[in-house]
């Protein structure tokens, strides 16, 4: 499992960290931006090598069962990893679907996340703002973003860079591309669903919340039928359907959500192809003299 996979799922199912190391992807070796005169690009390979260990809380819905003793208490956590992995975490974690949130178990994760980044990349005499950036494709109806830090103002000389970390979700580019042109939109659409849904939900990962305890059952069992409500899938058998199942129409749902976007956002299949990038999260520093 990637660190990226396992937080997502520490954050909504209450699962173990597994620790794995994932590398980050600095396109291709270096950060792109990278000039002696950006002070941008320094910033970014800070978040790229740095590692902190955050400490945070999960917030389940509702009240804990009253047989729970001291549920308080198994809800706190520890993520470790550098802080590009750890924003593109937060980013996960704040997925919505127009513009609506999944879910708001790992508030406590984002606010520990976007702290530490803060004390990092403080610099006397600039200012810096980070976005990390999950969508997967240019324009989608579901999407993450984490912001740390203000805007630049218009009118302000920003220097950017941007280093890219694994997401949840496989990298289906290619499968895409080739989709286009065998089935068109609606084929891309499929395509782009199921790896969404795949990141979103792991399958096995997921049936293990789902069978597990309180919290990890309640905090599945909510992210499932908030999916379902927000892409309008209808009503899932969540205690008694496998997670392959639930997720085959969340899926189907979701493709015809996004074959209709599609058709509305561009000109071609092939041109909808060519926007999908399920599989990284873009972490983006912008930098400026107040």
């Amino acid at each position: 499992m990637s660190r990226a996979t396992s937080t997502v799922v520490d954050v909504t199912a209450f699962l173990l960290l597994v620790g794995a190391a994932i590398a980050v992807v600095v396109n291709g070796g270096a950060v792109e931006g990278t000039t002696a005169e950006n002070p941008a690009a320094e910033r970014t390979e800070l978040l790229a090598t740095s590692t902190a260990s955050i400490e945070y809380a999960l917030a389940p819905p509702g009240d804990p069962p009253p047989w729970t003793t001291n549920a308080t208490a198994t809800h706190q956590r520890t993520a470790h990893g550098t802080l590009a992995e750890l924003l593109a975490e937060a980013a996960m974690s704040r997925v919505a679907f127009e513009e609506h949130r999944l879910s708001r178990a790992g508030v406590g994760f984002e606010q520990a996340v976007a702290a530490t980044t803060r004390n990092r990349l403080h610099e006397r005499g600039r200012r810096t703002a980070v976005r990390a950036r999950w969508e997967p494709y240019r324009g989608a109806p579901l999407n993450a973003t984490m912001r740390v830090g203000e805007r630049p103002p218009p009118a302000a000389e920003v220097d950017a860079a941007t280093v890219t970390v694994p997401s949840p979700s496989p990298a289906v580019s290619e499968r895409a591309e080739r989709a286009a042109s065998q089935g068109g939109y609606g084929a891309v659409a499929a395509v782009v669903a199921d790896a969404a849904i795949a990141g979103l939900f792991p399958p096995q990962q997921a049936q293990l919340a789902l069978d597990g305890d309180y919290p990890a059952d309640r905090l599945m069992t909510y992210r499932y039928r908030r999916m379902g409500a927000l892409t309008r899938a209808g009503q899932l058998s969540v205690e008694s359907a496998p997670t392959t199942e639930l997720n085959a129409q969340l899926t189907e749902t979701l493709a015809d959500r996004f074959e209709t976007d599609m058709r509305r956002r561009f000109d071609s299949p092939e041109a909808a192809a060519r926007a999908v990038d399920t599989g990284t999260v873009t972490v983006t520093v912008r930098t400026w003299k107040p």
